[in-house]
């Protein structure tokens, strides 16, 4: 009996064999060639070169491919599979359209992930990642960054519209476990444009993952730094132009007074009692009945206030 039970736990508990594999419906514009490329950083997601392609399957009639994954590293990491037109390089790269020709997962060196499409029209819209957990909640942040284009109507503002998607991709980041899951809902969050105004919240997640090396993590922390040393430049930057100004500012000031002290000392004695009466808003009436000279006399102080001051009006005067 317990060899019979330990025989059924061996079988059941032996691994099934990793690899990559699908069916894949093609027309005749693309190549019967699938190819596997590493994605090392989410910066590097819409670069394409030779170097960046792993592994290649051909297709077989009826579609199907397979990738051993033995040679994967151990831990997760994002990959990307691609096909090509005839008559394109094997490393071209159609972003957009009926015709993209890639999709992304993630997988490791004990992945068992199966790929397959239903439509040969728009063959990589219609593809469908099984067999690893961690691809369901790509889909479902893709899907969530394409609800954008779908709802966007002239009703709902474009902004709040971004606003939205951006703050449900912030949620998930903050609450998925898995490392690159999390951190593709940040990066596809816009979190670069966005930076001053969640920065908190970027530095709080970062901190949360900070015992995480991966590639994808040091490139974002990188891209965080450049980001926190270029807004300190502006800030510093400002802060002297502003300290520039508040110096020519102070000196125009300076110069000013000096030269309306200069001007003061022309005029006369009785001049500047007036003057300093015209300054306080008092009428011509007014100044007339407070010295009591006649309004005249007055109309003559003013007009030769105005010539040796070099202003025209009441109001210069007040704000000499």
């Amino acid at each position: 009996m317990l060899l019979v039970s330990a025989s059924v736990w061996a079988q059941t508990n032996t691994p099934a064999k990793a690899e990559i594999r699908g069916k894949i419906l093609l027309d005749s514009i693309w190549n019967p060639v699938v190819y596997l490329s590493h994605i090392p950083t989410f910066y590097d997601m819409f670069t394409m070169s030779n170097s960046m392609i792993i592994a290649e399957s051909p297709l077989d009639e009826e579609g199907n491919f397979h990738f051993s994954t033995s040679f994967l590293p151990e831990k997760d990491n994002l990959y990307r599979l691609h096909i090509s037109k005839k008559g394109a390089p094997a490393a071209s790269l159609i972003i957009g359209g009926k015709d993209e020709n890639h999709l992304y997962f993630i997988a490791n060196n004990r992945s068992d992930i199966f790929i397959s499409n239903t439509s040969t029209a728009i063959p990589v819209s219609t593809f469908k990642v099984e067999g690893y957990r961690p691809n369901d909640d790509l889909r479902s942040i893709n899907e969530i960054v394409a609800s954008g284009d779908n709802l966007e109507t002239p009703s709902v503002s474009k902004d709040f519209l971004s606003r939205t998607i951006n703050e449900k991709l912030r949620i998930m980041a903050d609450t998925s476990s898995h490392p690159i899951v999390s951190l593709y809902a940040l990066h596809q969050s816009n979190f670069e444009a966005t930076y001053l105004e969640n920065q908190v919240f970027i530095e709080n997640y970062l901190k949360k993952w900070e015992d995480e090396e991966s590639t994808y993590f040091q490139s974002i922390r990188t891209r965080f730094m450049q980001e926190k040393r270029s807004n300190l430049y502006i800030y510093i930057i400002i802060g002297i132009v502003f300290f520039m100004m508040g110096i020519v500012i102070q000196q125009y000031i300076f110069r000013r007074r000096k030269r309306n002290r200069t001007q003061l000392q022309t005029l006369s004695i009785q001049e500047r009692k007036i003057f300093q009466l015209i300054q306080a808003g008092r009428s011509n009436k007014e100044i007339s009945e407070e010295y009591n000279i006649g309004l005249s006399t007055v109309k003559s102080h003013v007009s030769n206030i105005y010539t040796k001051l070099n202003i025209k009006s009441r109001k210069e005067a007040i704000d000499f």
